[in-house]
């Protein structure tokens, strides 16, 4: 059998090292949670002469490395600027972000290691963005860095939650599983958003119509009729008189309210961001109309799916809600999950947990319930993931048929209310004129 070393906590909470001989990593990773282990870390090494011919080549590696940065420091930090990445990172789109994942999921499920698998994806791919990030991938995981953390250093398009999940499939040896779910994830809430743009256009181009049509009034149209009304010496009529002051105000303040509207939005994305305030309106997203609840469905899978591939790679019930936080970058319910961890830790059921956090639905809290009851926690979780991410496919069909049409109500009750102010504006002053 191969060996692998590891690194874990032991019951008491210290730290311990060691070498565990097992048919796979998931085999490894089973036997020292059998033994009391809760392992953070296992890797396949060879001979105790190999693994320190290893270590030697890596101190070697990193001396060399340092230094060549020094010498390409400073033309690397120029040419990383230029592209535009957070702190020399290169960004990805979605489309590449999607096309990565896939491709490293399907190799991984056809039995590749992880560095092999990141070469030949290196040498498939064009000169790019894409083929740079995963250059720089392999370069850090070569080094020993965790994929999940090589991930967020190569590029900021790898966001926290998709680091993660990463993390949470390293941990449970189910990265191949995890990978072909994001996938799925990030192919659903893309073809969302291609949706909710699509809806856009018609309604974008009539509120752009409406705002062409407002400035024709203010500009040309509305002062024409001021003098029109004053030369007649007759009293203006109201609707007429609101016109005209806000007319008015918006020809001479219009550079006052761009201002105030710049520093409202600015200052809301502070306070948003403020680790004070960031709970809070993460919890006011979750209720948010169509939006909240599907954002709220999403996490109940994603949860559900990672807390059941742990369970199945052999990490006790702790350990896997401890990585399952990370299926959310929600502050509000990263917050519930660590009281759903801390009250299984002090001995209480699982589904009672999840029922006081009020965050979860009856029927999976029910399928949890069963789940504890006849011992295959893990196959309930499983099956309950799947059942919510039917239904969660189903919710995402009928927002993206409901958002066109709702748009356009909107926009034509904008549009139509100004119309309605000008037309009636006009009529009153012609009847007006026509008085004399």
């Amino acid at each position: 059998m191969p060996e692998f070393t590891y690194r874990g906590l032991k019951p008491d909470g210290s730290t311990v090292n060691g070498q565990v001989s097992a048919r796979d990593r998931s085999d490894a990773v089973r036997r020292l949670a059998q033994s009391g282990v809760q392992a953070f870390e296992v890797n396949e090494s060879g001979s105790k002469q190999a693994e320190a011919a290893a270590q030697a080549e890596k101190k070697a590696a990193e001396k060399a490395s340092r230094s060549a940065s020094a010498s390409q420091a400073k033309a690397g930090t120029a040419s990383d600027t230029a592209k535009g990445g957070s702190g020399g990172r290169v960004r990805l789109t979605s489309s590449q972000v999607i096309f990565f994942t896939e491709e490293l999921s399907d190799l991984l499920a056809a039995g590749v290691q992880l560095e092999p698998a990141l070469r030949l994806m290196e040498s498939r791919g064009e000169s790019g963005p894409l083929r740079e990030v995963t250059t720089r991938i392999r370069s850090l995981v070569r080094e020993g860095v965790p994929l999940s953390r090589a991930l967020g250093q190569a590029s900021p398009s790898f966001g926290p939650l998709y680091c993660n999940l990463v993390a949470a499939g390293e941990a449970g040896g189910a990265l191949e599983d995890i990978l072909r779910r994001q996938v799925t994830y990030l192919q659903t809430l893309s073809e969302l958003r291609g949706k909710v743009l699509t809806a856009m256009i018609y309604p974008a181009f009539l509120f752009l119509a409406g705002v062409g049509v407002t400035i024709l009034f203010i500009s040309f149209l509305v002062p024409r009729l001021t003098t029109m009304i004053e030369s007649s010496g007759r009293p203006v009529p109201p609707g007429a008189k609101v016109l005209i002051a806000a007319t008015a105000f918006l020809r001479d303040w219009w550079w006052l309210l761009g201002i105030l509207v710049a520093l409202v939005v600015a200052g809301f994305f502070i306070a948003i961001r403020h680790p004070a305030i960031r709970p809070s309106w993460d919890r006011v997203k979750l209720r948010l109309p169509l939006f909240g609840n599907l954002q709220l469905r999403r996490f109940h899978v994603q949860f559900l799916e990672t807390l059941s591939n742990l369970l199945a790679n052999g990490l006790s019930l702790i350990k896997g809600l401890e990585l399952s936080r990370g299926s959310t970058d929600n502050l509000h319910l990263q917050q519930q999950l660590i009281q759903v961890t801390a009250q299984v830790a002090d001995g209480g059921s699982l589904c009672r947990a999840l029922e006081k956090a009020g965050v979860f639905p009856q029927s999976l809290i029910d399928m949890v319930r069963i789940g504890e009851q006849t011992g295959r926690l893990g196959e309930s979780l499983a099956k309950a993931g799947e059942r919510l991410d039917r239904d969660l496919n189903r919710a995402v069909e009928r927002l993206s048929a409901f958002v066109q049409p709702v748009i356009m109500v909107l926009m034509a009750i904008v549009v139509g209310s100004m119309a309605y102010l000008m037309i009636t504006v006009i009529y009153d002053t012609i009847s007006l004129l026509r008085q004399q």
